[in-house]
């Protein structure tokens, strides 16, 4: 089982010796009450036709056994059911090569192996999902193997990592001979116990605040999970997601120390692909995921994983519990108002946090001679020293982490000629036209002698001769590079690319908003009337014709004249706006409708971003008409006709994209003509991806070794010192400060 495996890195009071001996946990097919309690999926009744004599076929002793016996079997020699894998089987995967090294066990609709990732030795866990014969047709097992592949490599759409306790899968492969597919995650966290094991083993239920932490930590996920934008291997966008499948098997309980740490896994968007193929499909949805984790809370509560008979209405479970925490459970498990989403709930368990009942530390040797007015006091004041040094040192390390991470992330070259191994003779590039990096590269006074950035690095490295063979689209561009037409590319990073292909970023680049700024007519500017900010919604709304004159904007007292809508001719910049801004399908089919009627709507017009800066401003300052455009960051900063707007998405504070040396935001009183010099691009909201617009730039090659490394060789030029300064004063946003 799984629980051996890990048992002895967990603390003693996580898995207490029973009393009795344990008894072989069977794998039941909960029945559920009104409203449905979470389940494991129904194993045993996908693969009841290999009639498994343990009644547990995906967990039966047997297919190991087998192989054990016969190291070539493919099946099991008592009922046929597929062998699990022999140790020492290497596959190749997306992104790389592994190899399985033990069996050890199964969590829901698969068994789990440890194994390895050849290149990185680094370790990994491989869910292996079955399709076996009885079960599966071929035209079932062929789709739901495509499916996998489709649906299993879910990443965050703005390729940020972050720790959020959910078990993101690393690669998903479909076995092209087999009918297994193989779910691989880094490390070994995905192999750790299952609550339904803790409590097997534990023989106890948890106390109320244990509770507490463990709906905490997943409320916690299950707010990210169903408000991020995440992406998958299609490349189709998704703006949040369900997990569906919250039970005792899919939450892992991980302790190093005294405290525990709640992960989730195994989300119903690729575990429901392997279920019963006769079985009606449940769309997973948020308000289902919160009733299953009351569910869970419950049994945790209880203690009792046999959770057939046990039903939260009756009174006789909620003895001892206290009344405010039973009435959070029972709006959670919708036995009472329900909570609108995560969010909310994880409000309101805040508030029953101070109620619970505390545990007491019991204390079994007292000292021979206690002196209780000078011992208490002397511990107090003993403790508050220690809080304050500790806190110290914690802010010193702190501090001292920052340095080092800063230190670490400078360039460490700094000139082009340092740059070595550059592979000498004729490469082809692409990117997409009209894109960022197609104007920078063509600008010819960014540095001394009116040298383009080409002919900079042409200087520098003699022997490299580079070509830029632009693609109409971003698709193209990829599409290029994966057919070996061309070498690499370069590529604005809006969306997660294919794992075949790796990247490096080397500078970033955002969308800005921007209305005119009109210091002659300041007093009735729009940038004051807005309070310098606009939202993600308000934008919206603006470019699908819901809001047609300044006066409906909230907070914009500028006047009841119509909005004179700009959008720029290059479609990167559309691409990025209706992803980035528009985001759902009605809003852009909408936004196209108003583009198409540009002729016969003098409120809506293309332009380039020189054209739209300069009409902005007249139309204020000779019209007394309010206009908004949008541009990249790159092409618009340097000039005084425009001022970009801070953005703010949803309920989080506005973000503007410059800051002033003061290190304070650029605010409508700020004189972006006279001042210039005094303001810059804010690199960090750029690099921790909180302006809501921004992406990076980046290298874009093959992951193969059979090519020359030209791509990691130019990006590597464009990460120097020399040439970061060169991209900063062409409008970018540099990886790091100069």
């Amino acid at each position: 089982m799984v629980y051996e495996q890990i048992k002895a890195k967990l603390p003693q009071r996580f898995f207490p010796k029973p009393e009795n001996p344990p008894v072989v946990e069977p794998e039941l097919i909960l029945t559920p009450v009104t409203p449905q309690a979470p389940t494991a999926i129904g194993v045993d009744i996908i693969y009841r036709k290999y009639r498994c004599w343990t009644g547990n076929t995906l967990g039966c002793e047997w297919p190991k056994n087998t192989i054990e016996q016969n190291p070539t079997a493919k099946t099991c020699q008592n009922c046929g059911f597929p062998a699990v894998i022999p140790t020492k089987t290497e596959f190749r995967g997306y992104k790389g090569r592994y190899r399985i090294d033990k069996y050890i066990g199964n969590r829901g609709l698969g068994r789990l192996y440890q194994g390895i990732q050849l290149a990185d030795q680094q370790p990994a866990i491989i869910k292996e999902y079955l399709l076996p014969q009885l079960a599966f047709n071929p035209e079932e097992t062929r789709d739901r193997k495509q499916a996998f592949e489709r649906l299993a490599g879910l990443s965050l759409a703005d390729g940020r990592i972050q720790d959020i306790r959910l078990n993101f899968p690393w690669d998903a492969v479909s076995d092209p001979v087999a009918e297994r597919c193989y779910l691989i995650t880094n490390g070994n966290i995905d192999a750790y116990p299952t609550l339904r094991t803790y409590l097997a083993t534990t023989n106890k239920p948890m106390s109320e605040r244990e509770v507490y932490r463990v709906l905490d930590q997943v409320l916690q996920t299950l707010q990210f999970l169903h408000g991020q934008k995440f992406s998958l291997p299609t490349g189709q966008i998704q703006q949040g997601i369900a997990h569906g499948n919250i039970n005792l098997d899919s939450l892992l309980i991980l302790a190093d120390t005294e405290e525990f740490f709640i992960h989730l896994t195994d989300l119903a968007l690729w575990e429901n692909l392997f279920n019963l193929s006769t079985s009606k499909p449940i769309i997973p949805t948020v308000a289902q995921d919160l009733v299953d984790l009351g569910y869970v809370a419950f049994y945790l509560l209880q203690g009792n994983i046999l959770a057939a008979n046990i039903d939260p209405r009756k009174e006789q479970y909620w003895q001892g519990i206290t009344l405010e925490f039973k009435a959070f459970l029972f709006r959670l498990l919708e036995l009472d108002k329900p909570f609108n989403n995560a969010e909310e709930a994880r409000q309101a368990l805040l508030q029953v946090y101070q109620i619970l009942p505390r545990q007491v530390l019991i204390i079994t040797e007292q000292p021979e001679n206690p002196k209780p007015k000078l011992y208490r006091p002397s511990i107090l004041l003993l403790s508050i020293l220690g809080g304050l040094l500790l806190c110290g040192l914690i802010l010193w390390l702190f501090q001292r982490l920052q340095f080092q991470e800063t230190v670490m992330e400078e360039p460490v070259i700094c000139c082009l000629e340092s740059v070595t191994g550059v592979p000498a003779g004729k490469f082809n590039y692409t990117g997409e036209k009209d894109s960022t990096w197609s104007f920078i590269r063509r600008q010819s006074n960014l540095i001394l002698q009116n040298q383009t950035l080409e002919e900079k690095l042409k200087e520098s490295q003699p022997k490299l001769q580079l070509n830029y063979q632009p693609e109409d689209s971003t698709e193209k561009a990829i599409a290029s590079v994966r057919e070996r037409k061309t070498d690499f590319a370069i590529a604005n990073m809006v969306e997660p690319f294919s794992p075949e292909l790796k990247h490096q970023e080397f500078a970033y680049d955002g969308l800005v908003i921007f209305v005119a700024f009109s210091y002659s007519k300041r007093d009735k500017s729009l940038p004051s009337a807005l309070n310098g900010k606009i939202s993600i919604q308000q934008l919206k709304d603006l470019y699908t014709g819901k809001i047609t004159s300044w006066e409906q904007l909230a907070g914009a007292k500028f006047s009841k004249s119509r909005v004179n809508l700009y959008i720029p001719k290059d479609p990167e910049t559309i691409r990025i706006f209706e992803q980035r801004v528009l985001r759902t399908e009605e809003a852009i089919a909408a936004f196209h409708h108003l583009k198409e009627q540009q002729k016969s709507n003098t409120a809506f017009t293309s332009l380039s971003t020189l054209e739209m800066l300069r009409k902005v401003l007249s139309d204020f300052e000779e019209n007394n008409i309010g206009s908004i455009g949008f541009a990249t960051l790159s092409q618009v900063f340097g000039q005084c006709a425009a001022y970009p707007l801070a953005i703010a998405d949803g309920n989080k504070a506005a973000v503007q994209t410059l800051v002033q040396d003061n290190g304070k935001p650029i605010n409508p009183n700020t004189d972006l003509c006279d001042d210039k010099g005094s303001y810059k691009p804010n690199i960090q909201v750029f690099k921790t991806g909180s302006y809501p617009l921004s992406y990076p730039l980046v290298v874009l090659y093959p992951g193969d070794n059979s090519r020359p490394p030209i791509g990691q060789k130019f990006a590597e030029m464009l990460k120097t010192a020399e040439v970061q300064q060169i991209l900063e004063k062409a409008g970018l946003v540099p990886l790091h400060n100069q």
